[in-house]
């Protein structure tokens, strides 16, 4: 409605800017929304003063923001682009505000000047993102310009670590349908040159967050290079996220140009991480075959280390029940999946001096009062012997809530009555909602778990509007529950469960 007035144009963007002025001091959000509107003043020849408030305005709100805000922020531009004189943007403002102009200028819904604003934002630091996001870009002529801006400002002298914060946009860019459909553009030459990139500067790859690092490593795993074999095991040494190191040492094995010397599997095979040592056993097993002492894999602790061994055990006539009856206690879980029903009296006399393990394989083994030793484990003071007991009762036992109500109701410590509440899961109902309502003031660091249930059970995310049934004396309880939890549960909640309960007839 503002374009329709009959001031000057040039009286236009004090006019916009007032608006926008007035519209946000009271309401910080509105910021957001309206800057668009801010934005159209720039072609409506404004004075230095206002280019200067824009662009201010504009580096306030990408502080700390990435490029996919940007073209968030501005996809809701609808006023006509005419001639702009970013010439004068550059005079006006201070260097930060002039290339948040040109961001906001190149996510605009008009082609033309996207492009014009990019070409010009190729100059300025810290927009390898912004470059990157176009090459996405739904016009063909804007993809190609990207890539030939990607290309020269790749070959200036661009920092490494503005290279690896900018690898989300590289995995954008990879997933980006429009950008397959351009004969010019390769993501194997990108990938190509990034791999040099972190090739020369390993240490500022290895001192990035863990995201990052994954997503640099993700460039190595998907062109696979013997020419990088130093590299990678250089990222192994020095890797301490187990994920990410086992990724490369599976990488290393599987495309070593030479076999792996001994010295090295042997050194995998002793590493503090599991699934490391499952990756050197899987290639000494596929280049030298079942070795000497190889049984003695069946003592690990690590389920898949186990599976692994007995099956190629078994594959070579090894006898593994016979052994693991023979090297008791160490063998106590490899048994639980590899003996029968008569191998449960001989697990029974190590209930006391290996519960966690014995209890395992006795629920495994499905002997006749496992669910009676579940249940006593739960409740034992060992910690991690409750902790395995609950989580066996979860996957095994299946109570019922007829059985698990009258418990939680019981039950006076904390966390064994979280563990029994959620072990209720999708048979949750409105009988508990009382409980979960306090629960949400008793125990603050499970509010977000509880709040979660309460909102499956009442649903409160679904669409439309449910009218909620519940006794006379569940709604009295239910109303106390709400009044104990008030300012612990989320107003809109309570609201909609006080506005949406129904007593039955």
């Amino acid at each position: 409605m503002f374009f329709n007035k009959k001031a000057e144009k040039a009286g236009r963007a004090q006019c916009l800017i007032e608006k926008y002025q007035q519209w946000t001091e009271h309401d910080e959000k509105k910021r957001r929304y309206s800057f668009p509107m801010l934005f159209s003043a720039l072609f409506c020849q404004p004075q230095p003063q206002h280019i200067r408030y824009i662009g201010n305005e504009a580096k306030a709100l990408l502080s700390g923001r990435d490029a996919f805000f940007a073209a968030c922020l501005m996809r809701g531009y609808y006023a006509e682009i005419t001639e702009a004189d970013t010439d004068a943007w550059k005079q006006a403002c201070p260097p930060d505000g002039y290339r948040a102009l040109l961001i906001c200028g190149s996510a605009v819904p008009n082609g033309y000047f996207r492009e014009y604003c990019l070409k010009r934002l190729a100059d300025e630091r810290d927009v390898l993102p912004f470059i990157l996001l176009r090459m996405n870009d739904w016009v063909p002529a804007i993809r190609k310009s990207a890539w030939n801006l990607l290309w020269a400002y790749l070959r200036r002298e661009t920092s490494v670590s503005e290279i690896i914060q900018a690898m989300p946009f590289v995995e954008y860019v990879r997933h980006g349908r429009r950008v397959q459909r351009d004969a010019s553009f390769s993501m194997d030459t990108l990938d190509d040159a990034l791999m040099k990139v972190f090739a020369a500067h390993p240490e500022a790859v290895l001192q990035s967050p863990v995201s990052l690092r994954r997503l640099c490593y993700r460039v190595f795993l998907l062109h696979p290079d013997s020419g990088y074999s130093d590299l990678i095991l250089h990222f192994i040494r020095s890797e301490q996220d187990s994920a990410q190191r086992s990724a490369l040492v599976r990488l290393f094995l599987k495309n070593a140009a030479h076999p792996v010397s001994a010295a090295l599997v042997d050194e995998f095979m002793k590493d503090k991480y599991p699934r490391i040592r499952l990756n050197a056993y899987e290639y000494r097993i596929q280049h030298a075959g079942v070795w000497d002492g190889m049984e003695s894999l069946l003592c690990s602790a690590y389920c898949p280390i186990r599976e692994f061994a007995a099956y190629y055990l078994e594959k070579s006539g090894f006898d593994t029940a016979a052994y693991c009856r023979s090297h008791l206690p160490d063998t106590i879980l490899a048994l639980g999946g590899l003996g029968s029903a008569d191998d449960i009296p001989l697990l029974r006399p190590y209930l006391e001096s290996h519960p966690c393990e014995t209890l395992i394989s006795l629920v495994r083994l499905e002997a006749e009062d496992s669910r009676e030793l579940v249940w006593q484990a739960i409740y034992s003071s060992n910690p991690r012997l409750a902790k395995i007991a609950y989580r066996l009762a979860e996957k095994r036992l299946h109570a019922t809530p007829s059985e698990l109500l009258p418990r939680i109701a019981a039950e006076t410590n904390p966390q064994r009555r979280w563990r029994l509440i959620r072990m209720l899961g999708s048979n949750a109902g409105w009988n508990l909602m009382p409980v979960l309502i306090r629960l949400v003031r008793d125990y603050s660091h499970l509010r977000s778990d509880i709040i979660a249930k309460i909102e499956r059970i009442s649903h409160y995310r679904d669409f439309g509007v449910h009218a909620l049934f519940v006794s006379a004396e569940q709604y009295a309880e239910i109303t106390e529950a709400l009044a104990y939890a008030r300012g612990y549960l989320p107003q809109k909640l309570a609201d909609y469960l006080e506005l949406h309960m129904r007593v039955e007839q």
